[in-house]
């Protein structure tokens, strides 16, 4: 007598629940203050190079001290690093909302905030992405990826963005001191996971540990290829949306509903992401799944670049954010698989030192150029060079094709 085999139960329990909920009430804060934060800029300053400043202040971080962040990640108690960076952005974000209060803020106190939480941004993000493996189960993971990238993007672009501007348009310091809110409730979920997250006492120094992670990173085929494209293509795409601000105002002679309206159009094209990436994976197969992401991103941006109509700019970004949805789980979940779990916040690290680390230097790259050629003019490189990507897929990414079979052939 033959039984069937029972499903196999899911692992996304209790403390993925956790870590999820944190995603949301932070990712939520974080989108209030994505959009007020340019607001308020654009209302110290018209200059494209010192709006674009603010992207390069977030992201200098990432560039700076992502592999130490990693690497400490990598030592000391993950659960904890997560609760500490959170309460450290809850301080800073509560002073720039008192400041505002007072009066007694200027663009340069915009920069150092956006720094002070760019380095919290740093501890925080690496020891939640070496974290989660240990909280569900391998066959769970490209699911759990998933839903997380959802709730951020719904969270950071769907819900936090026009809160942002009901709140601003209330009262300017309101969106900042209810995001300082949010990273203390996001603590408090944290906190609340198993004190079971511990790493083994170090026996190396620190920066012997930065050299493994960033050495580990750069020899094996697979990371390295997922890094250096994204690298290249994070520096076009933020040279030309670290001025969505002004792209709004300028080029789609819109105001801030419009502003609002193109995050919550990629959110939602992020959100949709998460119920087709499967069956998109299973279909094209991974390096086919990321070929499709790069078309789509290509196409987005050369279409945003000559749009003036203000509703084909929203449904474009609803088209991007599948693109970006698709691409964050399948490599998210690749890069978590490949790495070994006492490397996994040094390879993070390392992978966000070089990929987003660009981020600034693109961000600087598209304010320059749009001061001197219009703000169409980053939009159009960012189109030209993401397609250049596109047409040479197949090369470019031929050294994922090993890893990325893994992922999707574990979560079949």
């Amino acid at each position: 007598m033959s039984t069937a085999p029972l499903p196999r139960r899911r692992s996304l329990g209790r403390n993925f629940r956790l870590v999820w909920s944190a995603v949301i009430v932070s990712s939520t804060g974080d989108g209030m203050f994505a959009t007020a934060l340019p607001l308020l800029a654009a209302m110290l300053t018209r200059d494209p190079l010192l709006i674009a400043g603010i992207a390069v202040a977030a992201r200098l971080p990432w560039l700076l001290l992502s592999m130490v962040t990693g690497a400490v990640a990598d030592r000391m108690d993950r659960r904890r690093l997560m609760v500490a960076a959170d309460l450290g952005r809850f301080v800073v974000v509560g002073l720039l909302g008192a400041a505002i209060v007072a009066d007694a803020i200027d663009i340069w106190a915009l920069y150092v905030c956006a720094f002070l939480l760019g380095v919290g941004e740093t501890l925080h993000v690496n020891s939640a992405q070496a974290i989660l493996p240990a909280l569900v189960d391998p066959g769970d993971l490209m699911q759990a990826n998933a839903r997380l990238a959802s709730a951020q993007v719904a969270s950071v672009q769907f819900v936090g963005p026009p809160l942002g501007v009901v709140l601003y348009n209330a009262a300017t310091s309101l969106p900042f001191l209810v995001d300082a809110v949010s990273f203390a409730g996001s603590a408090a979920l944290v906190h609340a996971l198993p004190d079971e997250h511990r790493v083994e006492p170090p026996t190396t120094r620190l920066r012997d540990d930065v050299v493994e992670g960033m050495r580990f990173m750069w020899r094996n085929p697979a990371l390295r290829c997922i890094t250096m494209t994204v690298a290249f293509v994070n520096f076009f795409y933020f040279a030309a949306v670290s001025l969505l601000v002004l792209y709004s105002t300028d080029q789609l002679h819109s105001g801030n509903v419009t502003y609002t309206a193109l995050f919550v159009g990629g959110a939602t094209g992020t959100v949709l992401s998460r119920f087709i990436v499967s069956a998109v994976a299973q279909r094209l197969g991974g390096v086919g799944t990321l070929t499709l992401s790069l078309w789509i991103w290509a196409l987005t941006l050369v279409a945003l670049a000559v749009t003036s109509d203000p509703v084909v700019a929203v449904a474009t970004f609803v088209v991007l954010g599948v693109g970006n949805g698709l691409w964050l789980t399948l490599a998210n979940t690749m890069r978590q698989q490949i790495t070994p779990d006492r490397l996994l916040g040094r390879m993070n690290a390392a992978f966000r030192t070089v990929s987003w680390g660009i981020v600034p230097l693109g961000a600087a790259f598209g304010g320059v150029v749009a001061r001197h050629w219009g703000i169409r003019a980053p939009f159009v490189l960012a189109g030209i060079a993401t397609l250049a990507v596109a047409l040479g897929a197949r090369r470019v990414l031929r050294p994922l094709t090993a890893a990325l079979d893994d992922v999707t052939a574990v979560a079949d």
